[in-house]
């Protein structure tokens, strides 16, 4: 599955809560309201537009130049017949170019492929856009829904973080846009799925892979925290790997100040009901053995056993402060996966999850497989190092990655150009439109994988309505595209202050 999937937001226990609680207009607070309807907002908006004119005006002039500049060094005069026929043609393509200004971009601009993902709150398709050819997932949301739930701010969120990078370690967004009744995300295809597929299918990866691709996750990670977000809900299905083998972060609509309330005092909740009396010590090969069947069972849910948040630190699940550490913490829980096959805090049930989570440091427990078949499972003195270096009380976890390249586990990789290495595994490709790597929609197999993630979307669809649930203000700015990232280049260089400015607000 394409898991750049719009299922944010509260679990179905939550949703089912939330049908009779009143719903703030446009999902958000008064004072955001205000804010995003401030003269303020407005005004950077207008700003944002003149980036986008300044921008075009300034291309415009370069073209211009250029064709000056040819037409000077052939020493064609403006009188001769191969300069006006020239020129014709020069000035037919900036008539192309400002049309294509004048028109909004629109979901018939592109060609649906096929579907790659669901989630509770809509959709995501490989598509292809029309004019210039190019391939892209293209994630469709309701507005209603985004509103309704509390999910504006994640959205915009999200599409922040993705038009503020170019790094190769992030999934890059090539356009941004709406239409009365959704919004649209078009962002980079990445074709080789996502870990949690490569995981269920592997089950434990060998040390050295690990390691490679672990390391790639924190780099990953570390672009986004240099970007100033923490992302707070990392997991494999966050994680992609692209036509080469190397690893691109992805789903970034929780990484903003604080989560939804409703879901924190869930969480909190859960952990206070669990019993520490009940926990359940289970074997190494009992828990691996369980956890791989639950997820042959329930592949995709959406906040099931196996969609608890296992990879969650105890402060964020507590509603504490926390810092970029819980990232770290995250990726930790992700590394013992790879090494045992299951998540540290995993439990039959629910309730037993929960119970190893509020009682984490002495439920991490270092695996130790007996049978001589499964001695190579074990995990180095180095790995366990790793790991508990990691999960580990906030204030001695590693929480940079400096302070992680010191580990013993990481010496040999050169994390200065790890792309530049051969990843262990490199999708076998066909095209540039295979799917292959992901679930089927028209497959009734496939289908059946997301049960608990359409039942969700059942229960949200049922959350009810209010009248003019948000103001047409809140989507102000969401429109992006490559003309806008070069209308905020330009003003950049022309105020002097840097090389790329990709956000307005």
């Amino acid at each position: 599955m394409y898991t750049h999937k719009p299922e944010r937001g509260p679990a179905l226990e939550d949703v089912r809560m939330m049908t009779s609680r009143p719903v703030q207009e446009g999902g958000l607070k008064p004072w955001e309201k205000e804010l995003v309807e401030s003269q303020e907002v407005r005004r950077k908006a207008t700003v944002a537009q003149l980036f986008d004119l300044l921008g075009y005006i300034h291309t415009r002039s370069v073209r211009h130049a250029k064709f000056v500049e040819s037409a000077e060094k052939r020493e064609l005069d403006p009188e001769d017949p191969v300069y006006k026929k020239e020129f014709r043609s020069y000035a037919g393509r900036e008539r192309v170019l400002l049309r294509k200004r004048r028109t909004k971009l629109r979901v018939d601009q592109f060609r649906i492929i096929a579907q790659v993902g669901q989630g509770g709150y809509g959709s995501v398709y490989l598509a292809r856009k029309v004019d210039t050819g190019e391939v892209c997932a293209l994630k469709k949301m309701k507005k209603t829904t985004l509103a309704k739930m509390d999910e504006i701010k994640h959205v915009l969120v999200e599409r922040d973080i993705l038009t503020a990078t170019k790094s190769p370690w992030l999934v890059s967004l090539l356009y941004a846009f709406q239409d009365p009744e959704h919004i649209y995300l078009a962002m980079e295809y990445v074709p080789g799925g996502d870990f949690r597929t490569l995981l269920n299918n592997s089950g434990v990866l060998k040390e050295e892979h690990a390691r490679f691709y672990i390391a790639e996750m924190f780099m990953s990670v570390d672009q986004l925290h240099k970007l100033g977000y923490i992302h707070r809900d990392l997991k494999p299905e966050n994680f992609l790997v692209d036509g080469s083998g190397h690893v691109k972060l992805t789903d970034f609509g929780l990484a903003t100040g604080a989560l939804n309330p409703r879901k924190i005092e869930s969480m909190k909740h859960k952990l206070d009901r669990a019993q520490d009396d009940k926990l359940v010590f289970r074997s190494t090969l009992e828990r691996r053995t369980m956890y791989r069947s639950m997820r042959l069972l329930e592949p995709r849910t959406a906040d099931s056993v196996v969609g608890s948040p296992d990879y969650m630190p105890p402060e964020v699940l507590r509603g504490k402060q926390y810092t970029y550490s819980v990232d770290y913490w995250s990726l930790g829980c992700i590394l013992f996966e790879f090494l045992a096959g299951y998540p540290p805090f995993s439990g039959a049930t629910p309730d037993e999850t929960w119970a190893n989570l509020k009682n984490w440091n002495t439920v991490l427990t270092r695996p130790v497989y007996t049978n001589p078949k499964d001695l190579i499972f074990n995990m180095g003195d180095e790995a366990w190092d790793a790991i508990t270096r990691l999960i580990a009380g906030d204030k001695v976890r590693i929480s940079d990655l400096r302070d992680l390249q010191t580990l013993p586990f990481f010496s040999s990789l050169p994390f200065g150009n790890l792309r530049e290495t051969q990843a262990p595994f490199v999708p076998a490709l066909e095209s540039e439109i295979d799917v292959g790597y992901y679930d089927d929609f028209t497959n009734q197999e496939d289908l059946a994988k997301y049960g608990e993630v359409f039942e969700k979307q059942r229960n949200v669809d049922a959350v009810k309505e209010k009248p003019e649930v948000f103001n047409r203000g809140v989507w102000v700015g969401f429109t992006f595209g490559k003309q806008t990232n070069q209308a905020a280049a330009v003003a950049v260089k022309l105020k002097g202050e840097g090389d790329v400015l990709e956000t307005m607000f």
